[in-house]
């Protein structure tokens, strides 16, 4: 296996959406905002409100497509370890013994001393997305993937409006809500429509492999075919999420239209990352970018056309080049 760096950004126009909503007040349910800071005309710099999609909804997504691609041998792999409560999408990430138990059952109390190995070799959803066991023994494992609020592009940021639409659950008036009781209500759900930015890097290197043990950091819990294997469904994983957009919540009855407008996919063997979507020259800074970084990096570059064909034909290449 060659372990490498993945740098994924991208522009994405969403239209009406509620894929990351906040607190309801009533019968008033927010949209998540964010204070994002621009640079105007004059040289002065003013602040925005504006809507806003979190990496933890993005990072939940790719994870429940992560549990399901280990559990079900995605594309002709092996089944790989997932405990329990991950395999059901419930990523509570053995936060304490109750839990690492339930998740993990042959785990014996009293007979784990390194927990960090128990997890990597039992779970690969927590190996991959990190965890923190907060006990008798701390231990942290950090992520091997990052990913970052979706906010509105710089050109779309001024013109980026948080609307609410009304809609008529109403069940008052008749025969199943008695006279001076209450029913189900109208209700208010903030809705959006933008071009967001979108990134996500994926760091190789420590998958299936200890990272907070100092004696033993980047010793492996498990065979190199392995760590293979896990890499390959993770970007497996990344692929379905783009091309299904299966990213936020709400999604049952605010499904959105979903248009990818531009990506810049980049494979390096250290950490290289893409420079931000948030402005239009992000390409063109990337080519100029890998012409004085290069470390060894390949460019995937989406302006038009298929993006699934694109996104399909860049992973494949992707995984040739970590299985090689």
């Amino acid at each position: 296996m060659r372990d490498s760096f993945v740098s994924i950004r991208g522009r994405v126009a969403i239209n009406v959406e509620a894929l990351n909503m906040t607190e309801s007040i009533g019968n008033y349910v927010k949209h998540r905002r964010v204070p994002v800071m621009l640079r105007e005309d004059d040289g002065s710099y003013s602040v925005y409100f504006v809507p806003a999609i979190s990496g933890e909804s993005v990072a939940h997504a790719l994870q429940v497509i992560l549990a399901e691609e280990c559990s079900n041998g995605g594309k002709g792999r092996k089944v790989l370890p997932v405990c329990k409560l991950c395999s059901k999408g419930i990523f509570l990430k053995s936060s304490n013994y109750k839990i690492l138990s339930e998740s993990i059952p042959s785990v014996t109390e009293g007979k784990h001393d390194d927990i960090e190995e128990l997890v990597i070799k039992n779970c690969v959803v927590e190996d991959i997305g990190g965890f923190l066991y907060a006990e008798e023994k701390n231990v942290k494992r950090t992520s091997n993937f990052f990913t970052g609020y979706m906010v509105p592009t710089q050109e779309a940021l001024k013109s980026s409006i948080v609307e609410p639409q009304l809609h008529s659950r109403y069940a008052l008036g008749t025969k199943f809500v008695e006279k001076d009781t209450r029913g189900q209500m109208l209700y208010y759900v903030e809705l959006t429509s933008t071009v967001y930015t979108f990134s996500l890097d994926i760091d190789t290197r420590f998958i299936g492999k200890i990272t907070f043990n100092i004696e033993r950091a980047g010793e492996s819990v498990v065979s190199e075919e392995e760590r293979l294997e896990r890499t390959l469904a993770l970007l497996n994983s990344v692929e379905r999420l783009l091309v299904e957009n299966s990213f936020g919540a709400k999604r049952t009855r605010f499904l959105p239209t979903i248009d990818w407008e531009s990506m810049v996919i980049a494979v390096s063997d250290r950490p290289w990352t893409v420079p931000s979507p948030f402005t239009k020259s992000y390409i063109d800074r990337a080519k100029q970018k890998k012409e004085k970084i290069n470390s060894n990096t390949d460019l995937y570059i989406f302006e038009g056309g298929s993006f699934e064909a694109f996104v399909s034909d860049a992973f494949a290449k992707i995984m040739e080049r970590i299985a090689s």
